[in-house]
């Protein structure tokens, strides 16, 4: 399992093959961390809080809103902890569900929101999700598997394969866009209402021009690989802040703050993330810990991972590349046969009933025909 000791020997080793400033960022690990010093940063792709509120003030937006993006998990732990006790200042704290987290970061969320209410403290805390796929990662899945749906979000690791040898050949991830449309983007919707709401607007009228906000996400300096822009792409007046990455925090220090006070400290992800891992590869996401803590996931898991290439092979869909959920590229079921052994005949009622629900619900609510 996952230890504050063996952190550091993650070092984007999960990422490497969509990490183009792989050998920049291993290189800083060897001294002192100090964001500024980073290509990103020094490029502009991202800038500090008080940068950005500056530049939004520049703008004549003298009203901003400050806005904590929380995924449950220890980053973002870190950061509401910090405002419980008054170092960092939020006007409302939102949780974007993604339809496919493990019941236990569900239960961290609202061990947090407990915990908010025993400190006093009264900042609006926000639940939402995607806007149309409310469903999450499972609907958009279940889309793309049973429809004609096209669009795939989530990072899987690409294979070449030969027909004729059948020999599998590593091609890399595609993009991790679940954490844009799933996480952010919902983010950033729910708290545009709020304001609109607040100020005595419709979600459908324009923001006032005196207002801005600036979102924060909890990315640490050790995954500062993931920060593409601090500028929202749909609202001009909204920004993307990292203030672990501004103190220099990693992964580790979250974790071991998070510890040293008794805090809850899972990792946050979907139970299905091709970001879990195993064995020498322990980074505190792991499958171990879905097959054993809820294993139905993980069957859901192995289930979505075999459909996904199955589709993909029909030729229907416009991703080229062979998708597997399991880094090794191999199925998941087949990476844990053992354990897939033990649980298949004992949910497989629960599993079969799921994948009616989402059959059906797929009709009932897209009116597509299933073609997969």
């Amino acid at each position: 399992m996952y230890t504050v000791d063996n952190i550091k020997d993650m070092k984007l080793e999960t990422q490497i093959d969509e990490a183009p400033e792989i050998v920049e960022q291993m290189s800083m690990f060897d001294e002192a961390p100090d964001f500024r010093l980073h290509s990103k940063y020094r490029k502009g792709v991202f800038r500090t809080r008080k940068e950005l509120v500056d530049s939004l003030k520049e703008e004549g937006r003298d009203k901003i809103y400050h806005v904590l993006s929380f995924g449950g998990g220890t980053q973002s732990a870190h950061l509401m902890e910090q405002h419980l006790r008054g170092e960092i200042h939020y006007d409302y704290i939102v949780f974007s569900d993604t339809g496919a987290e493990p019941q236990f970061i569900h239960e961290q969320v609202a061990w947090w929101q407990r915990r908010q209410q025993q400190v006093g403290n009264k900042t609006p805390f926000i639940i939402t999700h995607h806007n149309k796929i409310t469903g999450g990662l499972e609907e958009m899945l279940m889309l793309w598997i049973h429809t004609d749906y096209q669009r795939f979000q989530m990072p899987v690791y690409c294979a070449t394969l030969n027909r004729t040898t059948g020999a599998i050949k590593p091609a890399g991830m595609l993009p991790r866009q679940c954490t844009v449309d799933f996480k952010i983007n919902p983010v950033k919707r729910a708290v545009r209402h709020a304001v609109l709401e607040r100020h005595g607007l419709k979600s459908n009228q324009k923001m006032p021009e005196n207002i801005g906000f600036v979102i924060d996400i909890g990315f640490s300096y050790d995954e500062i690989r993931r920060i593409n822009t601090d500028q929202s792409p749909q609202y001009q007046y909204i920004r993307l802040a990292y203030p672990l990455v501004e103190e220099n925090l990693t992964t580790a220090d979250s974790i071991r703050f998070l510890e040293e006070n008794h805090f809850p400290t899972r990792r946050s992800r979907c139970y299905l993330c091709p970001f879990n891992c195993d064995g020498d590869r322990d980074i505190g996401m792991d499958w171990d810990e879905i097959i054993e803590i809820e294993p139905l996931s993980f069957l859901k898991a192995c289930w979505f991972d075999n459909e996904i290439r199955r589709v993909q092979l029909t030729g229907t869909k416009v991703m080229n590349s062979v998708p597997y959920l399991h880094y090794s590229r191999r199925p998941l079921q087949e990476v844990y046969a053992i354990q897939y052994g033990h649980l298949a005949d004992r949910y497989a009622s629960s599993l079969n009933d799921w994948i009616k629900r989402w059959r059906t619900q797929i009709e009932w609510k897209w009116k597509k025909e299933i073609v997969a």
